[in-house]
């Protein structure tokens, strides 16, 4: 009986202080949920290539243009969204990703864009965004209409563990693309 009534009160107390802080913030923690992986299908509407491959961001290889659309989980939605990346390097890499209706691929605040790679980590210009680094990478592979895409991405997966203390490594709570919270 005791037990019964601890449990209770436990979960009485997590109802309480995640009403306290607002469902502002469980919002934040279920899009943070959302932003850990990438797995599904590209489509295009006219024939792309994507070959681009970096595990673990150590040794980019590849090739990947893709402008269309994705469906699966990725970029922080389930379901199906727009789709953009170019993704190219050997060793040292290039990377451009951004997913849903409001990226603009002439404006770089709404897209991701990171260097990627050993190098990349020591060349400038030194951008890395979280979302996309560490990470694994995957657009790979899609020849004309149709591609897989499978990325793992690390550090969302820490921003979403810490991000129940409250803090956000990532940046990203409230805003379409994320930035370290020591480059704002």
């Amino acid at each position: 009986m005791r037990k019964a009534w601890r449990t209770l009160a436990v979960a009485a107390l997590a109802v309480v202080l995640s009403c306290s802080v607002g469902c502002t913030y469980l919002v934040h923690r279920s899009e943070d949920a959302l932003d850990i992986v990438d797995i599904g299908f590209t489509f295009t509407t006219k024939p792309m290539i994507g070959l681009y491959w970096n595990s673990l961001d150590i040794f980019p290889v590849g090739y990947s243009h893709i402008d269309g659309y994705f469906f699966g989980w990725g970029g922080g939605q389930l379901g199906f969204t727009r789709h953009y990346d170019k993704c190219y390097g050997f060793g040292y890499a290039y990377q451009e990703i951004a997913w849903g209706d409001e990226f603009d691929v002439d404006d770089p605040e709404t897209i991701n864009i990171n260097y990627a790679g050993i190098l990349g980590y020591v060349l400038p210009p030194y951008k890395h965004d979280p979302a996309y680094s560490p990470a694994c990478v995957h657009f790979f592979p899609h020849i004309g209409f149709v591609g897989l895409v499978w990325n793992a991405r690390y550090m969302e997966m820490v921003d979403f563990v810490l991000s129940w203390t409250l803090f956000d490594l990532a940046g990203d709570d409230g805003v379409e693309v994320g930035h370290w919270i020591w480059n704002k």
